[in-house]
């Protein structure tokens, strides 16, 4: 950090930039940035598992991927690139992040009146030919946008608008321990996914020795699926906040959008909202059942020497506010990183939507995934609702 660098102007910038649409419409980020510029002012060298215990409050372990730093800080470089795009061009001092490190750094922009300067030592000619190039530029912009971004984006559309909120709900696992907190005396029970569901159970339960640990877990669906979400809402120019399902609450379908990804078997307040508009699907621990001219037919997931059968659900549904849902439910890692994959690729977006009556119709659509690990999978419709 420079020694030049006054902290009244830097706190008095930071107000300036969380005052901005981007941030002022995500006060998980303006905490962050806060976070992040007081830390730099007094020199402390920052660490993903510093930022993951510190500010997530939680047991935060890179080696077992949870990822959420490095989500939170991607985005956010992509929303002070933003600012510093549109508003915050000529502030007195730069925020910057960059890439592989977690510490902000001030720099002094010192720039600005010697560009300007430089802009009026071109001579009518040079003028001339950048006019020409800037004209050029405008026009392979425009025709850009024609080709790629005015095509449809199918169920991603209300997703991708300016200035809406969307929410990423992380399928993450409640663990217990005992009272005493001895390492190694962790409980999964599968009713229990939030401190809500503990304190039902506790009624119902003899578990006076148990806790509710400090801590979650992720499986490995969750970074792999985020990676590729992340990549497909970059391209777009949008976002979306990061939340585990254990904090999620109801009321933030008030506010945005939402996209699930994981497991049905952990899901807690999100079993209010998926498949509640279904006449023909049911989810089960283990299975999801279809209902059809009076039979009821059962899939479940199987494993052959080498290769294993999936069944992943993803549902397209309204919600309050003219709002949206997006479930990617699956209860074996494969079937989310699978469907996750897929959904955001135009191609098979294109296809898939050969199946519906029209572009706005919302759908529960089961998979059938095939395959090994995270990449060798195929992904093939197997049964088809349209809400009405």
């Amino acid at each position: 950090m420079e020694n030049k660098i006054d902290s009244d102007t830097v706190r008095t910038l930071l107000q300036k930039i969380c005052s901005y649409d981007v941030f002022k419409k995500s006060p998980r980020y303006t905490h962050f940035l806060t976070y992040l510029v007081e830390q730099a002012l007094v020199g402390n060298n920052l660490k993903e598992q510093t930022i993951g215990i510190e500010l997530f409050e939680r047991n935060y372990n890179e080696d077992k991927n949870d990822g959420i730093v490095r989500v939170y800080m991607y985005n956010l470089r992509k929303k002070l690139k933003s600012y510093y795009s549109k508003i915050g061009k000529n502030d007195a001092i730069i925020f910057t992040l960059e890439k592989g490190s977690y510490d902000l750094k001030f720099i002094a922009n010192e720039n600005i009146n010697e560009s300007k300067i430089e802009l009026n030592k071109f001579t009518n000619t040079k003028k001339k030919t950048l006019l020409i190039i800037t004209g050029l530029l405008l026009i392979s912009i425009i025709a850009s946008y024609y080709l790629f971004f005015n095509k449809t984006l199918y169920c991603w559309d209300a997703f991708m608008k300016t200035n809406t909120e969307n929410t990423c709900i992380l399928a993450d696992q409640v663990v217990l321990n005992k009272d005493n907190g001895t390492s190694g005396n962790l409980k999964i029970i599968k009713e229990i996914n939030s401190s809500s569901d503990f304190l039902e159970y506790g009624k119902k339960h003899a578990i006076d020795s148990l806790q509710l640990a400090d801590y979650t877990f992720f499986t490995k669906s969750i970074p792999y699926s985020l990676i590729d979400l992340t990549k497909w809402f970059y391209s777009h120019n949008q976002d979306f906040n990061p939340l585990p399902e254990s904090e999620f609450r109801y009321e933030e379908t008030k506010r945005g959008n939402i996209i699930y990804i994981g497991q049905y078997k952990t899901m807690s307040v999100s079993k209010e909202i998926f498949l509640k508009n279904s006449k023909s699907f049911k989810a089960n621990y283990n299975s999801f059942n279809f209902y059809k001219n009076g039979e009821t037919k059962q899939y479940s997931a199987s494993f052959k020497v080498g290769i294993r059968d999936e069944y992943a659900m993803v549902s397209y549904m309204p919600l309050d506010n003219d709002h949206k849902a997006l479930y990617f439910v699956s209860n074996n890692d494969i079937g989310t990183m699978a469907t996750i994959h897929n959904f955001t690729k135009l191609e098979f977006l294109k296809e898939f939507y050969k199946n519906l009556p029209s572009t706005d119709s919302y759908f529960n659509a089961l998979f059938k995934v095939e395959g090994i690990g995270r990449t060798e999978t195929s992904c093939t419709l197997v049964e088809l609702e349209i809400i009405e």
